[in-house]
């Protein structure tokens, strides 16, 4: 028996776009990475948090990854969120703190966000369809 999600993924897009394909790889490498994070204290992309919050990130970024390798709609929502969220906070503090690390930080947020909305990415979740025009 098909999945209809998956059969719907499928028939959004034969292949997989390079850039959903890079982002599930990148989230896969944070996956990895995080529990070296949870032993190594301030060293992860999200300072202030408790070691252990990496240990708990590990299997979220490799759910995420997996999700966006299947066309998970919910996938991109976290995404965009967590990305959202992260990236104004790193800008709230770059302007507060006059933190030049905080803003070099940011660049990870505007990338995931530039690659989230692309279109080609938004097409593979579901998100906008092949024949809708790009939003202004």
């Amino acid at each position: 028996m098909v999945d209809p999600v998956d059969d719907a993924a499928h028939q959004r897009s034969a292949t997989r776009p390079r850039r959903v394909v890079a982002l599930a790889v990148l989230l896969v490498i944070g996956g990895i990475c995080m529990p070296a994070f949870a032993v190594v204290a301030d060293v992860g992309p999200f300072w202030g948090l408790p070691a252990w919050t990496y240990a708990v990130l590990s299997p979220v970024y490799l759910t995420l990854a997996w999700a966006v390798a299947r066309a998970r709609t919910w996938a991109w929502w976290i995404l965009v969120a967590l990305h959202s969220t992260n990236g104004a906070y790193l800008l709230l503090s770059a302007a507060s703190m006059n933190d030049a690390a905080a803003g070099r930080d940011l660049i990870w947020p505007a990338v995931y966000l530039v690659v989230l909305t692309s279109q080609r990415t938004r097409v593979w979740f579901g998100i906008t369809h092949n024949n809708d025009p790009m939003p202004s």
